[in-house]
């Protein structure tokens, strides 16, 4: 996950941007669906091209499938640019993320199909140590396949750039289980740590490492030869691995190979035509060839919905993210570490799978790009006039306006705050009486066209629902595994904004004044009495601290790995960090000293009016930083 992702997270289909590519001219508009792979090859490569150079990508790939069979699959640009080795479908490893997990949930159902595992049975019977009873429902294997576990996310930890901080898996769920925030199968909460404790459960009931019964039970029944979870990839398999870049200051610069801790959730490295044969699996309902890797009905239960938020939406088949384009059903995973970007796309009723890697930073959007670009290619939707909003809806829908939090965010961790002050969420209605959602300045347009059902205007497959769930919150539910619930005023980006920023020119401006009068007060030798002096020292601990506090953060935070072009915290914990949350510890008696010195300040006459309004204020302010402090998880 790069530091973009923390703003927008992991592939949200309903609010992805369709992006217009510059299709390559032909005589006619072709015939819908896919004939001839040489055809398609002239398309992509445009496709492919337009997009590369507009996301300074320094390769790509791209695998079809169709009716059982490899139907074309190409290298676009260089798996390695200092050597000038070109991607070839067949021999480059990419790194696709989560599209993982689909290996996790095919061997969760082999699992199930062979009696080991229930899918609804509490989780904790197949662990060696117990998540806690949050809620009185227990977590079961459904709700880790559809996401609905009701963990917090947390990004902490999860990517190591050395196999020398990489621990085994049980311990590192051990220690960095997530706080339960919602109960299990209430609402879409995407979760990392909830994939890899499935890929654990695996382990468990089979005696084998997540790695080892994967190659044994998928890839050599697929003929994966190309495809691994070992990190690194073993000797074989290393020298074809492609390098991943970002693009900056006009250049690309190599990054190093991404340790992914929750191994099962992201580790996979794999050639597109390896990923071709599990696509053809999948769209065979579990067979390849003359090997099957899932019964019949096993397979079909897999692809079956198993979790939506309203009967009128797509949601969630069994690991497999599901949604309608240009009306068709499909099922499909996104899948991104720091600089690989992937889509895989399955279309069940043509029989036809899309396998889309980039190996740059700038690839996070390319996969749906190019899906959209070939549904609307080869399988066009219908024309729709985009509906006009409803006289009532404007009345209706006003109390929902104001700012969400998604589901998937950190609600007990430092973490907390990055989400909520990078990636606003903000739900407004447009002059033109639309429902305008902003996600990290992405703005999607909705109108409602049934009771509660709202739908994008530009995409009529784009819906979902707004209402007020048992809690009484108002929440907006889209296709599964993500919601929004409308977050309480104080909560608010711009509150917080404002305090951090204003607080920081209140506390720097009156520590550099105090700084400047100090010597004046000096030469005039006036009168100061002990209290009053005591209270300005405790405004300045707390001034100072909080500044410091500031300041050093955003020096953590400000401290980007170029190869990768996040911040370096993402990778390791830096050991500034100890010393900065050290500040909270001291602002907390001096901010709540702060207020019984105002009191004394007004009652016994100290300093001059000015004086006592400038102090009371400081007191006001630093009560409230020290609430923020608390809200943000710095402080108790």
């Amino acid at each position: 996950m790069r530091w973009s992702q923390w703003r927008n997270f992991l592939f949200l289909p309903w609010i992805v941007v369709a992006v217009l590519l510059v299709q390559p001219a032909a005589a006619e508009s072709p015939a819908p669906g896919l004939s001839e792979p040489t055809e398609l090859e002239v398309f992509l490569d445009g496709v492919m091209t337009t997009q590369m150079e507009a996301n300074h990508i320094a390769g790509a790939v791209v695998a079809v499938v169709k009716d059982g069979n490899l139907f074309f699959s190409k290298g676009y640009g260089y798996a390695n640019l200092e050597r000038q080795i070109p991607v070839d479908p067949a021999r480059t490893l990419f790194r696709p993320g989560s599209v993982s997990k689909l290996f996790v949930w095919t061997a969760v159902m082999q699992q199930v199909e062979q009696g080991n595992l229930s899918l609804d049975a509490d989780v904790n019977e197949y662990l060696d140590f117990t998540i806690p009873a949050t809620y009185p429902e227990p977590i079961t294997l459904k709700h880790l396949l559809s996401h609905t576990s009701g963990f917090e996310d947390i990004s902490q930890d999860l990517f190591k750039l050395s196999e020398d901080e990489i621990h085994p898996l049980g311990e590192y769920l051990k220690t960095h289980m997530p706080a339960r925030v919602y109960p299990p199968g209430e609402v879409g909460a995407y979760s990392n740590v909830g994939s890899a404790l499935a890929g654990y459960i695996v382990e468990r009931v089979t005696g084998q490492p997540f790695d080892e019964y994967v190659e044994q039970s998928i890839f050599v029944p697929l003929g994966m030869e190309h495809s691994t979870f070992r990190q690194p990839p073993e000797a074989n398999l290393a020298p074809d691995m492609s390098r991943g870049y970002n693009f900056i200051n006009g250049g690309y610069l190599e990054g190093g190979f991404e340790y992914v801790q929750a191994y099962p959730a992201g580790a996979l490295s794999a050639t597109a035509n390896d990923l071709a044969r599990f696509m053809i699996a999948h769209l065979q309902n579990g067979v390849y060839g003359e090997n099957r890797i899932l019964q019949d009905e096993t397979a079909r239960q897999m692809h079956r919905q198993l979790f939506t938020h309203d009967p009128r939406l797509d949601g969630m088949a069994h690991g497999f993210l599901e949604s309608t384009v240009n009306g068709l059903r499909m099922l499909s995973h996104g899948g991104d570490t720091i600089l690989f970007h992937t889509g895989l796309f399955l279309i069940p009723e043509q029989n036809i799978g899309l396998f889309v890697s980039a190996n740059s930073t700038g690839g996070e959007a390319v996969g749906e790009a190019v899906m959209r670009a070939f549904m609307d290619r080869y399988y066009p939707p219908e024309p729709a006039a985009a509906p006009l909003p409803p006289a009532e809806f404007a009345e209706r829908i006003t109390p929902y306006l104001g700012s969400y939090t998604l589901t998937r965010s950190n609600f007990t961790g430092f973490e907390k705050i990055v989400t909520a002050l990078t990636a606003p969420i903000h739900v407004t209605l447009n002059e033109e009486g639309y429902l305008a959602v902003s996600i990290a300045g992405e703005v999607k347009q909705f109108v409602e066209v049934e009771p509660g059902l709202l739908q994008e205007r530009y995409d009529p497959a784009n819906q979902m629902v707004y209402r007020t769930n048992e809690n009484g919150q108002m929440v907006l539910l889209p296709a599964a595994p993500f919601a929004l619930i409308k977050a309480p005023w104080y909560s608010g980006s711009g509150l917080h904004s404002l305090l951090l920023i204003g607080g920081f020119l209140l506390f720097l401006g009156t520590l550099i004044g105090w700084l400047i009068a100090f010597p004046v007060h000096l030469r005039k030798r006036e009168a100061q009495p002990l209290a009053g002096r005591l209270a300005r020292l405790v405004a300045v601990v707390f001034g100072l601290s909080f500044l410091l506090f500031i300041l050093g953060l955003l020096s953590i935070f400000l401290d980007i790995d170029p190869a990768y072009g996040v911040p370096r915290i993402f990778f390791t914990t830096p050991p500034m960090l100890n010393t900065v949350m050290v500040f909270p510890v001291l602002m907390l008696p001096a901010g709540l000293t702060m207020p019984v010195f105002a009191l004394l300040a007004w009652r016994n006459g100290w300093w001059r009016l000015r004086g006592r309004i400038h102090y009371a204020l400081l007191a006001v302010v630093a009560l409230a930083l020290l609430w923020a402090m608390v809200y943000w998880n710095f402080l108790l």
